[in-house]
């Protein structure tokens, strides 16, 4: 997940038709070479008749547990460190995503104006930025004055990563989902500039295959937040991610009846605004 968001770069590159396309498919390639090659790697160097045991005993400590009992103490928590910069580099980039979400839709005059306020010396989206850590720090706040009453020292930690990273992944493979539908509707009308396999079967194999995905998380997400059993938590979560999406459409419509202009010119970079 992640890989798609080359696209919102496309202002900042110097040919936007070629450059996120290309970075792209260079990021799928990297990361499923990569994916591949570890995940080989893991199964031989445990064992294929051990691998599902182990991983269903040590969980994701189960790389750290195996390169303890094979490596010097300095390479694991070197591999420690490693590990906590990739979370580090995501993070960073997923900060990076919703702050440009909210500059463009502030600046189509979708969400309030301020939202589209750029630094004087650089042109990064600022406002984007602080209103992202601002609500960060907030959703911090809860988990942590949720915690305080609990035995487990790290209940805060694990919990809000367990949750929110469950939930991220229940919203994003949603709206990647209805983003290849809506590739589908977007190029129906241009057979002249693009192919067959651009306009309907590439999207539409996409769309499937996500969909799929999307229905495989919701049937086992009290498996994913770490439930023995469905719970509350099972529907609460999702609905929590499926609420704000319900007010953006209708937002949206909102604003197709009382301003078509500004409704047209949604996605045009202000153009149309």
């Amino acid at each position: 997940m992640g890989f798609e968001s080359g696209a919102i770069y496309n202002e900042e590159v110097t040919d936007p038709t070629r450059t996120a396309g290309r970075a792209t498919i260079i990021a799928v390639s990297l990361i499923a070479g990569f994916y591949a090659l570890s995940a080989w790697a893991m199964v031989v160097g445990v064992g294929p008749s051990q691998v599902i045991g182990q991983s269903q005993e040590l969980g994701p400590d189960l790389m750290f547990a195996f390169l303890a009992d094979h490596a010097p103490v300095w390479f694991v928590d070197l591999a420690n460190l490693l590990f906590l910069t990739s979370l580090l580099a995501a993070l960073v980039a997923f900060h990076n995503i919703v702050a440009r979400y909210f500059f463009a839709l502030g600046r189509d005059r979708v969400l309030p104006t301020f939202l589209a306020r750029t630094s004087r010396r650089s042109g990064a989206p600022v406002a984007g930025s602080l209103t992202q850590s601002g609500l960060a720090l907030v959703v911090l706040l809860v988990f942590a004055i949720a915690g305080i009453g609990s035995t487990d020292p790290l209940f805060p930690v694990v919990t809000l990563f367990t949750w929110l990273t469950n939930m991220g992944a229940f919203g994003l493979v949603l709206l990647m989902g209805l983003t290849a539908l809506a590739v589908i509707g977007f190029l129906r009308t241009r057979r002249d500039e693009y192919s067959t396999w651009t306009r309907i079967i590439a999207p539409g194999i996409a769309a499937l295959g996500l969909f799929a995905l999307f229905v495989a998380i919701v049937a086992n997400f009290d498996v994913l937040i770490g439930a023995r059993e469905p719970t509350v938590l099972s529907w609460l979560l999702p609905a929590i991610v499926l609420v704000p999406g319900l007010a953006g459409t209708l937002w949206a419509l909102t604003l197709r009846r009382r301003d078509p202009h500004l409704y047209a010119g949604i996605g045009s970079g202000g153009s149309l605004g």
